[in-house]
């Protein structure tokens, strides 16, 4: 589930989708609009769609890690 294993892809893990997540954010986004570009580049990429409460997993995990914060309704990279 949190890493990929011989059963789940590395897009379907929340690692995966966490480092898509990271790659789409080069610039502060909304959750809904980071969710709409995920679900764009996921579709362009010929990959399965991903349910929103797992994008919020994914989300709630980058959080988790430090690599992401929510400030004033964005999301934003955590630069250090």
């Amino acid at each position: 589930m949190l890493m990929p294993t011989k059963h789940i892809k590395t897009e379907n893990a929340l690692v995966g989708v966490g480092g898509e997540v990271l790659a789409l954010l080069d610039e502060d986004k909304t959750v809904s609009r980071l969710f709409y570009d995920l679900q764009e580049w996921r579709r362009s990429n010929e990959l399965s769609t991903v349910h929103f409460d797992w994008f919020l997993l994914a989300v709630d995990f980058l959080f988790s890690v430090g690599a992401v914060r929510f400030e004033e309704g964005v999301l934003k990279k955590w630069n250090q």
